[in-house]
């Protein structure tokens, strides 16, 4: 479990795009060519689009020639003129958005045939005409399907870098509903914390660590187990500092610190759940101020996984194979405009704490045992069948503007 654990690194001039292709009726269309698409133009432009993006003017010029789309108003000077109307404004809004908003490096989102969602990176800012259609061939001899005779005509595109799809029994009920309105293109950037957790186990944004789990079980959810569930959550923050301190880890008094803490407010964690069967649980955890956040962030990731049954002290112990300079990259886009990445992360090898938080990890293997046993992580993961996202997002990374990782592992790539 412990190697190439990612933990993406939000960047906060990132914006969330969802795109609709009618019902997911042209999303692998959208993969196969590498693109977004939307048809306002052509809506507009009836008789064929111009081989360039018209501008905002030629393209009000063009919706006043259409009575679906303005509205007469009189003047402050009593005279009749076109306006656009509610219709004309949206189709004009989303041309724009479309074009102006959708930057490089944004995170796009669309639905695909199933109900599940497809990921992909902007590429390029600049949108541009296409008047290729994308279409699916069928091989030699093979029979064409109805679906494969679907052909996406849109030509108003950007490019997009696809990567990891999500079936639809992955999905949580917050982000269906932020899926449902009408609009083609919808900012899903209030809902940025949701959507990352689909695709990443851990993610943080310079101020906390967050740390998602899927409940699997398909059966009616046992309340002592997700109410111990949640208890053994919140103890990763006293274990995430038992780490960063080399204090020891007493099972006992760990214990006695939950029923402290509900009414103190010693412990910090946060989580966020829908218990569905399945179900997601999503938590964060606050990073502490003047301390380095990249052995805070190890530390916690390793708290998480402890706690909720998916490294046990065999793993852990197993670090003491492993050169404390390899246990954590940084896969950083030196071309990404992202001053938290340069503000809040160094290099790994030169952290002094890194190396005492994997050694404080090695050491106390015994301890985080006894922890696992009085807390009885691994029946309660087996209840409730627990599982961290495993979804690959190289595609999302691999490229200029991809999204920035720290890695976790012993075989992860040098950067």
């Amino acid at each position: 479990m412990l190697d190439n654990i990612k933990i993406a690194i939000l960047n906060d001039t990132q914006n969330i795009w969802f795109i609709r292709a009618s019902s997911g009726k042209y999303a692998r269309h959208f993969r196969k060519g590498g693109v977004i698409a939307i048809k306002h133009l052509e809506d507009i432009y009836k008789d064929g689009l111009p081989t360039t993006i018209p501008s905002e003017e030629e393209i009000r010029t063009q919706l006043h020639k259409n009575p679906d789309y303005y509205e007469f108003k009189i003047d402050k000077d009593g005279k009749e003129t076109k306006s656009l109307n509610r219709s004309g404004h949206s189709l004009l809004n989303q041309i724009k958005r479309f074009a102006n908003e959708i930057k490089v490096g944004d995170l796009i989102v669309t639905k695909n045939e199933d109900g599940g969602y497809s990921f992909g990176m902007c590429s390029d800012s600049t949108p541009y005409i296409d008047k290729e259609p994308i279409k699916f061939v069928a091989p030699e001899g093979v029979r064409q399907t109805e679906r494969d005779r679907v052909v996406l005509k849109y030509q108003f595109r950007k490019k997009v870098t696809w990567g990891p799809s999500i079936p639809p029994s992955e999905l949580p009920g917050p982000v269906r509903k932020a899926t449902r309105g009408q609009q083609t293109v919808t900012k899903l950037t209030p809902h940025r914390e949701k959507i990352y957790h689909l695709i990443y186990p851990f993610f943080t944004d310079g101020e906390s660590l967050y740390f998602s789990n899927k409940i699997k079980t398909k059966h009616a959810i046992n309340a002592l187990a997700i109410g111990k569930l949640f208890q053994n959550v919140s103890l990763s923050e006293a274990l995430l500092n038992a780490l960063l301190e080399n204090k020891d880890i007493d099972p006992k008094a760990l214990s006695a610190l939950i029923e402290k803490s509900i009414t103190s407010n010693k412990l910090s964690v946060t989580c966020q759940a829908e218990f569905m069967s399945p179900g997601d649980m999503w938590c964060k955890i606050p990073l502490l101020q003047g301390i380095e956040p990249l052995p805070q962030i190890l530390a916690g990731v390793l708290a998480f996984l402890i706690m909720t049954g998916q490294v046990d002290a065999a793993e852990i112990a197993h670090l003491q194979k492993t050169d404390t300079t390899e246990i954590l990259s940084i896969k950083h886009k030196n071309d990404a405009a992202d001053s938290m990445f340069n503000d809040k992360f160094k290099p790994a090898e030169t952290s002094s704490l890194l190396k005492k938080v994997v050694n404080a990890a090695k050491e106390k293997s015994k301890q985080i045992k006894e922890l696992e046993d009085e807390r009885s992580v691994v029946a309660i993961r087996d209840n409730l069948k627990i599982s961290v996202t495993e979804t690959k997002t190289d595609k999302l990374e691999n490229f200029s503007y991809g999204i920035n990782v720290i890695q976790i592992g012993t075989h992860h790539e040098s950067n």
